[in-house]
């Protein structure tokens, strides 16, 4: 069986080389044959084929002008569809897999019905000396929500996450003619969840799987996090110009034009209560873990900061939407990014706030 890795890149060459070193590693099974498929999205074009050149062998570079995440992954399935691949696993360039990722992958979709996906965990690295928000990232849903999945359960749509999770290569080409992923919902986010909508639709079709595993190291700063959230609401009324159904079952039926109008009353009425919760959120995020103490109590503590933050995670969402909705037109795709609009809120200084994607 030949098995196409897939993966999407614009960030650090050297972190991209540690997560190919996983594969480097893989513990295969008679018959199973693995490319991984790299494509750069933007970036110095001296840089991809030194990626392949490194690859020993495994790995296929492609430079691609700036198009976004789902357009490049797009062009790498169809190259991987003509090398004759049955099976893609898409991997990010900052996970690294495990010595059975790729096997695991293998042997659990091998048992599932057509129109089926693996979803395998990604938990984040622990740095050296990790903080109060490196906990809270890796042990709440403030970006995933792996603690909350069981093996061998079923999951939809909303859990098409593409830094580890693999489909039959027939169900992601039957998906849509032009590739499964609609190239303008760009520079990047809901791509994926969109993909597996064009897959599976509303049902259940992803089983999670504990085994296949990869390490996430992405280490984060609570402006990057609110960022993310910034730049997640920019891209969700494309969303809603793209796949509106997938819009209307992620945000209840509503429209974007319904949610404009409640997001405008909202920012209207954010104020000094952020900025305290943003000041007492950033003290203890930049505390060392061993201040939410141990057992029950530590549970309690970083739940309860958890809560807290939730208004700062929908004011930068709020703020994101509003300014999305005059930047849906694909050809204003490259000013989809976070310039740190809440920090006016919050009263923190705006210098040097734009995020790269």
């Amino acid at each position: 069986m030949k098995i196409a890795v897939i993966i999407a890149f614009r960030g650090e060459e050297s972190l991209l080389a540690w997560a190919l070193a996983g594969y480097a590693e893989q513990e295969l099974a008679a018959g199973m044959e693995v490319t991984v498929w790299v494509g750069g999205d933007g970036v110095d074009a001296e840089v991809m084929p030194r990626v392949e050149a490194g690859g020993g062998g495994l790995v296929r570079g492609r430079s691609y002008p700036r198009c976004g995440a789902g357009a490049v992954r797009n062009r790498l399935i169809a190259e991987a569809a003509e090398w004759g691949a049955e099976m893609v696993i898409f991997g990010n360039a900052d996970a690294r897999p495990a010595a059975d990722f790729v096997r695991g992958h293998v042997e659990r979709l091998r048992g599932l019905p057509g129109g089926s996906m693996v979803l395998g965990p990604a938990p984040w690295e622990k740095p050296e000396r990790p903080s109060v928000l490196d906990a809270l990232l890796a042990e709440t849903p403030m970006v995933f929500f792996y603690g909350s999945l069981k093996t061998g359960e079923w999951y939809d749509f909303r859990h098409a996450w593409t830094l580890n999770l693999s489909a039959r290569m027939a169900d992601l080409r039957k998906a849509s003619g032009e590739g499964p992923f609609v190239d303008a919902i760009r520079p990047v986010y809901y791509e994926d969840l969109v993909m597996g909508w064009r897959v599976m639709g509303a049902r259940k079709g992803i089983c999670f799987d504990e085994g296949p595993r990869v390490t996430h190291r992405h280490r984060t700063t609570l402006e990057q996090y609110l960022n993310r959230e910034e730049l997640l609401g920019v891209m969700a009324p494309v969303v809603a110009r793209h796949s509106p159904e997938v819009f209307g079952t992620l945000w209840g039926g509503k429209t974007a034009e319904e949610l404009a109008r409640e997001f405008r009353t909202w920012v209207a009425m954010d104020g000094a209560s952020h900025k305290w919760i943003y000041e007492r959120l950033a003290g203890w995020c930049g505390q060392p873990e061993a201040a939410l103490g141990a057992g029950e109590g530590r549970e309690r503590t970083l739940m309860t900061i958890y809560q807290m933050h939730v208004p700062l995670k929908r004011l930068a969402f709020r703020l994101g939407f509003l300014r999305g909705l005059e930047l849906v037109e694909d050809g204003r795709w490259e000013e989809r990014k976070a310039v740190g609009l809440w920090k006016k809120v919050v009263g923190v200084g705006q210098e040097g706030t734009a995020s790269s994607c």
